[in-house]
């Protein structure tokens, strides 16, 4: 982390601890400051297909342009609510598979378990909402850094050699 980045973090940590503010106009202060301090990527839209299998058939139809469709560990964007963060929903990546796929020359694809499909982590920014010290009907917001998973990738087993 930069100087610039680390005196700005210090900079809204005591903004957004020293102010209480209404319930009522909690969500428009917790906007105002992701925007200004922790701005959020554009966020993947959760994928309409519920189902949680290994998707092997995927690789025989035509080739989709999205990569979370063409890499060997496949995963599926779920929308998950948190309702005293903000922002309170947002989309996460689901890995389908435990082992990795791999494509075989004659076009046949098979799940290999000496691979895993590990997600693939990334600190995220909320605001979290807390009463402490605060009057009744009031919060602060309180920065929190939650690990939120945005892709999946496929690693060597973990095996132990004895």
């Amino acid at each position: 982390m930069e100087l610039k980045q680390i005196l700005i973090l210090a900079l809204c940590l005591g903004a957004c601890r020293a102010r209480c503010h209404d319930e009522n106009k909690l969500d428009d202060e917790a906007q105002r400051l992701l925007l200004r301090h922790y701005p959020w990527p554009a966020s993947p839209t959760a994928s309409a297909d519920t189902s949680n299998s290994c998707p092997l058939s995927l690789y025989q139809k035509l080739p989709s342009l999205a990569v979370n469709d063409r890499s060997v560990s496949p995963w599926k964007y779920v929308t998950v609510t948190k309702p005293d963060y903000y922002p309170r929903t947002y989309t996460e990546a689901k890995c389908l598979c435990s082992g990795c796929l791999l494509v075989h020359q004659n076009g046949s694809v098979t799940e290999n378990f000496d691979y895993n499909t590990k997600p693939l982590m990334h600190n995220s920014v909320f605001l979290k909402r807390v009463r402490d010290n605060c009057k009744e009907g009031k919060y602060r917001l309180v920065p929190e850094r939650l690990e939120v998973s945005v892709g999946c990738i496929c690693v060597r087993a973990n095996t132990v050699q004895s």
